[in-house]
């Protein structure tokens, strides 16, 4: 009887796991997917006015706009965004403007992993010139 009892338990515990979930284990590390902005001399520009958007219209705002210590890097999406995101890639337009018009601006496809844990960048350039 005792086998059985614990035959049934073992069943019911192997049955109750779905195998179509993904066995997740996130690192604790916060990820900032960027982009650098340089001038055509390639010397990096701060203070630029910076706007992103997703293919659906929706804008993206991440918790910093150009990174602390880091001149011309700016953020595209962070992991703020996990749960916005699939892993279905997602199209985002990035563009940063300085104060005398001129423009940079370029395109980027971004998803994250079956877990949700982090932002991955499928594709994109990783400089971009201010023109």
């Amino acid at each position: 009887m005792k086998k059985l009892i614990l035959v049934a338990g073992i069943l019911i515990t192997i049955a109750a796991c779905n195998e179509n979930e993904p066995e997740c284990i996130c690192t604790t590390e916060f990820r900032t997917l960027t982009v650098s902005v340089v001038d055509s001399l390639n010397n990096p520009v701060d203070s630029l006015d910076v706007n992103i958007v997703d293919e659906f219209g929706r804008s993206i705002n991440p918790l910093y706009k150009q990174l602390p210590f880091q001149p011309g890097l700016y953020a595209l999406i962070d992991d703020s965004y996990v749960n916005y995101l699939s892993t279905e890639p997602l199209l985002i337009y990035f563009t940063a403007t300085d104060s005398i018009g001129r423009r940079a601006y370029t395109f980027f496809l971004v998803n994250t992993d079956e877990c949700k844990c982090h932002v991955q960048k499928i594709s994109g350039p990783e400089k971009i010139v201010l023109k």
